[in-house]
């Protein structure tokens, strides 16, 4: 199967470099991270000669130009003992950063919808909604979200003011 697939690679290495620069990093240290040979690391800011798909990736990853699955957990809390009350949830990273703020659901039904867009699977909603029913609070261990995903459903937490 063939794709069309276009990639500025001049822009792309141009980043990198300046990625490389900024954290004071050598070719060295930056080889050493993305575990591969400094003269892979040269080939690459140089554009003279190829280097590996998987090269490229273990850079690119060291240097954070990937969109990487955060992975953590969603802490999800009743907020209101009363019928079809209020809920809140929180995804928590396992590595690297506290909890997001909370996001406020009028009612079982949006939160449900909400893990559904997450890709939660159906049998795991189920179970975290009658842990809210029934204790009050539930969690949904080993969530992936992309930065992307992270910013859309948390924006508050990416606010300029923040």
């Amino acid at each position: 199967m063939e794709r069309n697939i276009r990639l500025n690679w001049e822009a792309i290495v141009r980043e990198a470099l300046r990625r490389r620069k900024q954290r004071n990093l050598t070719q060295e240290h930056l080889a050493a991270l993305a575990k591969v040979g400094r003269s892979t690391i040269v080939r690459f800011e140089n554009e003279k000669a190829d280097i590996t798909l998987s090269s490229a990736l273990k850079i690119l990853g060291v240097l954070d130009m990937l969109d990487r699955k955060q992975e953590g957990s969603l802490l999800l809390k009743r907020t209101d003992s009363g019928a079809g009350g209020g809920f809140v949830a929180m995804f928590a990273p396992n590595f690297g950063g506290e909890a997001m703020d909370p996001r406020s659901f009028a009612d079982g039904k949006s939160l449900d919808a909400f893990l559904g867009e997450l890709g939660i699977s159906p049998d795991l909603r189920r179970s975290a909604m009658a842990d809210l029913e029934t204790k009050g609070a539930a969690t949904i261990s080993r969530v992936g979200l992309s930065q992307a995903e992270l910013q859309e459903y948390w924006p508050v937490q990416f606010s300029e003011g923040r």
